[in-house]
């Protein structure tokens, strides 16, 4: 709907709606029909109802500009902050309920009293000058004053606004009372902070660092033996008087926090005194303020004087190290375990051992566990791990006040005899020593007199009675942790044939160096003892089926591939073998029996081979 505008009066409405009949009739020149009045009546009636939405659409303008200037009035009379306008001498023509609030009057009578009396007296020359810059200047004037309510002051935060063609201008008051309180009550906690530092020993810092200025406390100076205001008043000041090997270190620290990328700066380093001396401090501080994008503005901390912890910190090193020299010396291999057995400390004939003994995937020092470590030097040997682990627990738990490995443990890896030993320290963490002393001599002399008194003297193999004895203890052990167990019986083919064709005394060559091919064939921890005769049988612990299968088709090829030299003639022969393994057999005689009869199977079959045995 276009907008129209309204005649200003009936008789003018009345001539208008005349002059447009005339113009209807003289543009028919005829008398109306019907139909054209019937026409022309209607759109009078389409004008009168443009012109009653009209007359709406004005109302309710009016309403709305009407509800605006109301709100725009309560606004301003009921802003948070004082609102003044003054004429161009300062006098006050319009004052809002906070403004008149903060001059603490009645707005009917403050209008027209000049805004400077309202001032307080300290506060009035300060107020003129930035009155009289803000009308000559044109430009808003910020400040602070204050304002007298009788015996009280009013604290604000002022700002003038010039309004066009300096005809006065526009003052915005803000309440700053309750700001400046606090910040006298900051104030005066800081000086009590500052006083209870210095009562402590605490000397205070305080640094600008957009100017690099610090402010050092008495008690700071003091630490250094510097007078009051004597120290310096600059960074630069503070870092020369650090020690050169500390002064990197501090700086970086402090950038550090400055970026903040710590949480706070905490260092200790070495400040020289005004007698030329050194003196160790820790400095702790925290930036306090920052720019909106991060900058930091000032950092404030505190130095305090640790020299006598530090020596005593250096005596207790030193202490530390002549323990270490001593605990290295010792030649036995030592660790000192916490209550879970985890290697706290080790000495430097441990940690040798374990570099120059190739064990490559083995742990071995700080962090470690022993039963790892101790696990790895005995070859697995489940047994002795089991009871090193038992015999540690004992101590810790003060079952027993130390405790030894009944028997030397054998390190497959380097071959080396260590004896255990296991010692409590007696302190609240419950730790304890263990030590490995090597005895691979005394244990070589020891097997070595074994052997005289347990092998057979022609050929060097366990005796038959030995060979079982030990036998029937690696068979109880087998069974106990259910570990695999092979025995091999072993039968020269055709000894007889030897004996008869070159003698007897070329027949015991032949046999010590069938025991001499066969022994470069086994492993250390496997067992060969002469049966009788020409039989032999192995012994293979922890051994499965496959294994011991192997290993005797190894022999066998072994046998057939060496043949022994006497006097200048090559002597070839073979051997046929039967296997055991241990299934649900509960002696040695009865495994030894399953192998016995394989090989008479073996032997029947042809010789030269082998035969499995099975229950």
């Amino acid at each position: 709907m276009g907008y129209r505008k309204n005649p200003v009066s009936a008789a003018s409405l009345l001539r208008l709606a005349q002059e447009r009949f005339l113009g209807h009739q003289a543009n028919i020149g005829t008398a109306l029909t019907l139909a054209e009045a019937q026409q022309l009546f209607e759109e009078l009636e389409i004008h009168q109802i443009e012109l009653e939405l009209q007359n709406e659409h004005l109302n309710a303008a009016r309403a709305q500009l009407e509800v605006a200037l109301n709100q725009s009035s309560e606004l301003y009379d009921f802003a948070p902050v004082g609102i003044l306008s003054l004429d161009q001498i300062g006098t006050i023509v319009k004052l809002n309920l906070a403004g008149a609030t903060l001059l603490g009057g009645e707005r009917a009578w403050l209008l027209g009293s000049r805004f400077g009396l309202y001032v307080t007296d300290a506060e009035r020359p300060a107020f003129g000058a930035l009155f009289d810059r803000a009308m000559t200047s044109g430009d808003v004037q910020d400040g602070e004053t204050s304002l007298a309510q009788g015996p009280l002051a009013t604290h604000v935060q002022i700002r003038i606004a010039p309004l066009p063609q300096a005809i006065g201008c526009q003052v915005v008051l803000v309440d700053a009372t309750e700001r400046k309180q606090i910040e006298e009550r900051l104030r005066l906690s800081e000086e009590r902070w500052k006083l209870a530092l210095d009562a402590a020993g605490d000397g205070v810092w305080d640094w600008n660092v957009q100017t690099g200025e610090v402010v050092f406390s008495r008690r700071f100076e003091q630490l250094f033996g510097f007078s009051e205001n004597e120290y310096g008043c600059r960074i630069e000041d503070w870092s020369l008087r650090t020690h050169p090997d500390d002064r990197w270190r501090m700086m970086t620290d402090l950038q550090a926090q400055l970026g903040d990328e710590t949480t706070r700066y905490f260092h200790e380093h070495r400040g020289q005194c005004k007698d030329g001396s050194w003196k160790w401090v820790l400095s702790r501080g925290t930036v306090v303020s920052r720019t909106p994008d991060g900058k930091a503005l000032r950092m404030v901390g505190t130095s305090v004087d640790i020299t006598g912890r530090k020596r005593t910190e250096e005596a207790l090193l030193d202490a530390s190290r002549f323990q270490q020299a001593v605990f290295d010396s010792l030649m036995a291999h030592i660790a000192i375990l916490d209550r879970h057995g985890t290697i706290l400390q080790t000495n430097a004939a441990w940690r040798k051992y374990v570099a120059d003994s190739g064990y490559a995937e083995a742990p071995g020092f700080v962090g470690d566990n022993y039963l790892e470590v101790f696990d790895c030097m005995t070859g697995g040997d489940l047994e002795t791990v089991l009871a090193a682990s038992a015999g540690i627990t004992s101590v810790v738990c003060g079952e027993v006040p130390h405790f030894q490995l009944q028997h030397p443990f054998f390190a497959p890896l380097d071959k080396r005899w260590f004896l255990v030993r296991v010692t409590p320290v007696h302190d609240v963490a419950e730790r304890v020593v263990v030590s490995h002393q090597e005895v691979t001599r005394l244990k070589e002399a020891e097997l070595a007199n074994s052997r005289l008194a347990n092998t057979d003297a022609l050929t060097g193999a366990l005796s038959r009675r030995n060979f079982l004895n030990l036998a029937e203890q690696e068979l109880a052990r087998s069974m106990r942790y259910g570990m695999p167990l092979m025995v091999l019986m072993l039968d020269m083919d055709h000894f007889k044939l030897i004996n008869d064709r070159y003698g007897h005394a070329v027949g015991d060559a032949v046999l010590q160096g069938f025991v001499l091919t066969v022994t470069a064939v086994l492993r250390e921890s496997d067992l060969v003892g002469r049966i009788g005769g020409e039989e032999f049988a192995v012994l293979l612990p922890n051994t499965t089926r496959e294994g011991g299968c192997a290993l005797a088709q190894r022999i066998i090829e072994s046998v057939r591939a060496n043949p022994i030299e006497v006097n200048g003639e090559r002597i070839a022969f073979t051997v046929s073998i039967g296997v055991g393994c241990l299934v649900a057999e509960t002696s040695f005689s009865a495994l030894l029996g399953l192998a016995d009869a394989a090989l008479y199977r073996a032997k029947n079959g042809g010789r030269n081979r082998l035969e499995v045995g099975s229950a």
